[in-house]
Formats: C-alpha cells, sequence, structure tokens
C-alpha cells in the first residue's frame, strides 16, 4: 500500500490518500473503526455497491474526516478532514494506515 501525503501551504500534512489496490472500501472502514476514539457517522453497507464518491464518514474528538474515492472510480482513496484543513487529529488517522500497512507486510513475510 503506497501512502501519498498531501501538505499544506505551511508544509504540514492535512490530508491522505492510500491506493485501492490492495484495500477495499470495507476494509478502510474496518482500519478507521480501529482508532481510538473514532465515532463512525457513515460507511458502506455490506451489500452495497455504491459508487457514491465518500464512503465513510468519522468523527475523532471535534474533527469530521471524509473517505472518498474521486470519481467513483479512482485508484487512490482520499482520507482527511471535512474542513480540508489541518489538524492535529489527521496524525493520529494516518498511523493507523501506516500501522495497517506494516502489518501487511509483516503477514507477507518481509
Amino acid at each position: 500500500m503506497t501512502l501519498h501525503e498531501i501538505k499544506d501551504q505551511n508544509g504540514r500534512v492535512f490530508a491522505f490518500e492510500v491506493g485501492n489496490f490492495l484495500l477495499s472500501r470495507r476494509c478502510v472502514s474496518r482500519i478507521v473503526r480501529s482508532i481510538p476514539g473514532v465515532r463512525l457517522l457513515k460507511t458502506q453497507g455490506y451489500f452495497s455497491w455504491s459508487s457514491e464518491d465518500v464512503f465513510c464518514k468519522f468523527e475523532l474528538g471535534t474533527q469530521k474526516f471524509q473517505v472518498w474515492e474521486p470519481f467513483g472510480d479512482n485508484s487512490r482513496y482520499w482520507i482527511g478532514p471535512e474542513s480540508a484543513e489541518w489538524c492535529e487529529e489527521v496524525h493520529i488517522v494516518r498511523e493507523a494506515f501506516l500501522q495497517h500497512q506494516h502489518s501487511w507486510w509483516r503477514w507477507l513475510g518481509f
């Protein structure tokens, strides 16, 4: 899994993108759900084949985040605050995805 950082004009990471080659929408929601303190606001249903761009919304602290797939058919998922501005909580979310990446590589034996 490749993680692409999106930085603001001050060089702070305010959002990131992950490649969806190995991650389904449900897997992304599962990673989000595993973050301590997260409250899920919206996820894609079990049998939903919706092409809705924004498929996961959640809250961490007082910040609302969203996960979306531009055009409903892209090679990356965008993950960041709804306001698209830097907040401290983005680092917690980013770390969860990095930990998932590392566990995936450990599972493969790397």
